[in-house]
Order: structure tokens, then C-alpha cells, then sequence
């Protein structure tokens, strides 16, 4: 990262360039947090500030709020969720039901949809921990890795598209909503991701980048979406700095080199959790780390947000030893803690806690 935002400056011709540089680096400098939520006290520290004030703030000014996509400010929400079934019974409703407004109230935002639907089932499987066994455990985390490499290379080589193919009933499952005073059609079948492999792809070969990357200061040739950058902004160049697939951005500003290593980064914290954790929880954590990597091909833009902090917050806790050494009764005194009338200040771990 460091390598390509040295060659970002050399390359960058203009304010626009130099400003999506220092958005790039803020961006790809994310993975840093790992030593930061790595430890409890910490992580402990932020999250109940987070659900002290952001959660109240979120509900008084909800009336005011569109019908859209709430997860990128309830990002902590996916995360904490996942242990609804050792939170506090106060706690186990607010979020259940959030999890659940957020489920339903917007079909069309579909990445939250299918985050929250994923984490309601991990919850579920929490609450049934008993009847899953660590070999379940280890094949839904492997698969989060193989399927969506078997599903690229056949997408790539023209042999099968999942995409198209989810796309096949368009038409048939219309979302209707209201947006400044209009009612207006959402194509929840609709192909959205296509055109965006093929823009990413022709102009990584095109341009020869396909290794190193075009640096952060770059984006992806795009005719669809290159006018703004091109003709509103005047800087000629019709490109589109980052899309809303997490993997092809890194692509595109790091090559190959940078998704390898950034793919490692979850592939470590999730294998850590699910295989080398004492407690029943991270591991199924690291499940959903996995699968945040999987949906990195189909969502989870690359933003220096609360969202993306969050993601790396769970990443930190799967390679965390302090986390993966708590045993099953440590873990859940410790999700309780969030949500205990105290002050950071006055927390001192004892033995049992460390």
C-alpha cells in the first residue's frame, strides 16, 4: 500500500487525482486497526460509547431518515449481533429488532438484506451451538473461500455468469418506494455487477496494470459511470476511482499483488478463529469473516467509515490470542460488559477477563 501511494504521487496530474489519493490511503491504511482491536479494553471501550449514544441518536432521528440503507451507520450492529443470544434481554430485543427492521424495510438495499439475513443466522446457529459441530464450522469457512474463486474463474472464462443468472427474472420482483414525493420502480433482480468486472478487467489489460495496480490515485476506465470525472469535473480522464465491490477496488488501485495480500489479511483472522479459538464464538465469528471476504466480490465498498471499521474490528478480534484464549463464560462476560453502566475509565481486567 505504501509502495503504490509512493507511486500514486509521481502519477497523479491534477487536485482530483491528489485528493483520491489521500482517499485511497485512508482507505487501504484500515488494515492497521488490527492493533489497535486487538485488544479488549479497546474494543471494549468503543463499542460502549458506540451503543451508548449512536443507537439513541439513530432512533430519535429515524422519523427524519429515508427509507435507505442504514447499515453503513449501524455497522457495529453486524458484528455484536451475531451474539444476540448471550446479550442482555434489554439488548436482545433492540438489536434483534433492529437486525430485523433492517431486514425488511428496504428490499432493494440488497446488501443490507443479506447481511442482516446472515446474521440473524449466526445468531441462530449460537443459540443451537450445540447441535453444530467445529467440522460444520470448518466447511462453511472453507467454502467462503472456494466458491467464490470457482464462481469468478467460470464468470471470467464466459462458462457461467451468477450474475446473469440471478438476473434471469428481471422484471418480476419489482420494489415500489417513494423518493422525493415520486413513486419509483426497483428492479430487485436486476444485474448490477457485470458491466463493472468487464470495465475493471478491460482496463487493467488495457492499460497494463494488472500486476501492480494503477496506484490509489486511479481508477478504472468507465463509460458508464467515467462522465463525472471526465466532463463535470474536466479532468478528460473517464475513469471511476472505486466501485461498490470491495475486491475490485484493490484491484484496481493495488493489482494482484495488493488482493493477494489483502485477501491474506481475512484468510489468517478467520482460520485463527475458527481453528485455533478456545471459545465457541470466535469461531463462528471467523465464519463471518469469511464471508465478508466472500461478499467482497459482490459488495462491501472500501470506505473509511463506520461500516469498514467495524469489519476490521471483528478481523482484529479473529487474530486477537486475547480473544480466541477467552473460554466460552469469558467471551460472553465480556459482550455483557458493553452494555454494563460503567465508565473506561473505571474497567480494570481481572485475571479471568485478560
Amino acid at each position: 500500500m505504501i509502495i503504490s501511494c509512493i507511486r500514486g504521487a509521481f502519477i497523479a496530474e491534477n487536485y482530483w487525482e491528489w485528493k483520491q489519493l489521500i482517499t485511497g490511503f485512508l482507505t487501504l491504511s484500515l488494515p492497521i486497526l488490527v492493533y489497535i482491536f486487538d485488544k479488549a479494553n479497546i474494543t471494549l471501550c468503543i463499542l460502549r460509547y458506540w451503543f451508548k449514544y449512536a443507537i439513541i441518536a439513530f432512533i430519535l432521528f429515524l422519523p427524519f431518515l429515508s427509507t435507505g440503507a442504514y447499515h453503513f451507520y449501524l455497522g457495529p450492529i453486524f458484528l455484536i449481533g451475531c451474539f444476540i443470544p448471550i446479550l442482555p434481554k434489554k439488548w436482545r430485543i433492540i438489536l434483534g429488532g433492529l437486525l430485523i427492521i433492517m431486514l425488511f424495510i428496504n428490499l432493494g438495499a440488497r446488501s443490507q438484506v443479506i447481511k442482516s439475513a446472515i446474521v440473524l443466522m449466526i445468531a441462530l446457529g449460537i443459540h443451537f451451538r450445540k447441535f453444530i459441530s467445529n467440522r460444520i464450522l470448518q466447511i462453511v469457512h472453507l467454502t467462503c473461500y472456494i466458491l467464490p474463486i470457482i464462481l469468478l474463474y467460470l464468470g471470467i472464462s464466459g462458462i457461467f455468469n451468477i450474475f446473469e443468472d440471478l438476473s434471469s427474472n428481471k422484471g418480476k420482483y419489482i420494489q415500489r418506494k417513494v423518493v422525493n414525493g415520486q413513486i419509483v420502480e426497483d428492479d430487485l433482480s436486476a444485474d448490477t455487477r457485470t458491466f463493472i468486472y468487464i470495465e475493471v478487467i478491460k482496463s487493467a489489460l488495457q492499460h497494463n496494470y494488472v500486476i501492480w495496480g494503477r496506484t490509489p490515485a486511479r481508477g478504472n476506465d468507465s463509460m458508464a459511470f467515467g462522465a463525472l470525472n471526465a466532463e463535470e469535473l474536466k479532468t478528460g480522464k473517464y475513469e471511476r476511482h472505486s466501485n461498490e465491490l470491495c475486491h475490485t477496488n484493490i484491484f484496481t488501485w493495488l493489482g494482484l499483488i495488493g488482493v493477494v495480500l489483502y485477501s491474506l489479511i481475512y484468510l489468517r483472522s478467520s482460520y485463527l478463529a475458527v481453528y485455533k479459538s478456545n471459545n465457541i464464538y470466535i469461531k463462528f465469528l471467523g465464519c463471518f469473516i469469511a464471508f465478508r471476504w466472500a461478499y467482497g466480490w459482490i459488495e462491501d465498498i472500501n470506505r473509511f467509515d463506520i461500516a469498514n471499521i467495524s469489519l476490521w474490528m471483528m478481523i482484529a478480534m479473529g487474530l486477537s490470542v486475547q480473544f480466541r484464549n477467552m473460554n466460552n463464560k469469558e467471551f460472553a462476560n465480556f459482550i455483557k460488559k458493553i452494555f454494563v453502566k460503567e465508565t473506561c475509565h473505571s474497567l480494570h481486567y481481572n485475571k479471568q477477563i485478560q
